[in-house]
């Protein structure tokens, strides 16, 4: 492990040109609403002894998971100061554009900065319960995305945006390095549950060649929908039928037993370029 770089109380973005990266254990549940209308219904899983509980401010909503492209942007900056040694720190500063030059958006207008500030706001006014792993230990945690927000001006001229990340996800980035880098193309897809799928498929799956397997019920109970296991499965199978997804086969696994309930294809399959057996009907 390399040496622990400098903290400074303002941290600025600088990095251009860099790979999204997350964090591993945003990535293996549902914390985000998986579409773009407000959601004010709890998100709640659990899983043997861990537990997730989201919930949120009724006039903001739940932070969905393109407000987390905020959340990746400040890891990924943070990623590359430290591996470059230079300094970092909680507090981070950064404006519209560098945040839309990192999404490949091109939103550089008054509404453009209208719509980060509102999912500035839905991620300072999301509350998280849970008792998310703290390096190799767990605790009973609870925690907002953001601590703090702040818009800066000169005069009327807006000039940057200030935030400041939880301690528990800046302690575990800076000094566990719990990130995965994502493909370039994350940014780019469009629906909300794919790209869920896309992380889950890049924390469970990796880059192993036997991928993941598993049963649907439980990645729906992971992914926080708000759909039905109905629909959930309808929503899955016309994923699937567009093809890889940046890289991942995604498809059911190919058996001939049957589940409980008489399903032959209740195991979904992730795997990168894999030469397994799976379908996608």
């Amino acid at each position: 492990m390399g040496r622990t770089p400098k903290q400074i109380d303002l941290f600025i973005a600088s990095a251009t040109d860099i790979s999204p990266k997350e964090h591993q254990d945003l990535m293996s549940r549902g914390w985000w609403n998986l579409s773009k209308q407000k959601r004010t219904t709890p998100i709640e899983h659990h899983f043997g002894d861990s537990y997730v509980r989201v919930t949120a401010d009724p006039k903001y909503g739940i932070a969905s998971i393109w407000d987390n492209d905020i959340l990746l942007f400040a890891i990924s900056q943070l990623m590359y100061n430290k591996n470059h040694g230079m300094a970092v720190g909680r507090r981070f500063q950064f404006t519209g554009y560098e945040f839309w030059e990192f999404t490949n958006k091109k939103r550089k207008s008054g509404k453009g900065y209208k719509d980060l500030w509102a999912s500035l706001e839905r991620l300072h006014h999301t509350h998280v319960e849970t008792n998310i792993r703290q390096g190799n230990k767990s605790r009973q945690h609870s925690f907002v995305w953001l601590s703090d927000i702040k818009q800066n001006h000169d005069g009327t001229r807006h000039t940057s945006f200030e935030i400041t990340l939880p301690e528990w996800l800046y302690d575990s980035v800076i000094n566990d390095q719990f990130v995965l880098t994502l493909d370039d193309g994350y940014f780019d897809i469009r629906g909300g549950l794919e790209r869920w799928l896309y992380l889950f498929a890049r924390k469970s799956s990796g880059y192993n060649a036997d991928g993941w397997v598993e049963n649907i019920e439980s990645i729906h109970l992971k992914s926080g929908s708000k759909t039905t296991l109905h629909e959930f499965r309808r929503q899955i199978r016309k994923i699937l039928s567009r093809g890889k997804l940046l890289g991942y086969d995604i498809g059911w696994e190919i058996t001939n037993k049957r589940d409980r309930k008489g399903l032959r294809n209740n195991n979904l399959f992730f795997a990168r370029n894999t030469k397994k057996l799976i379908h996608n009907k």
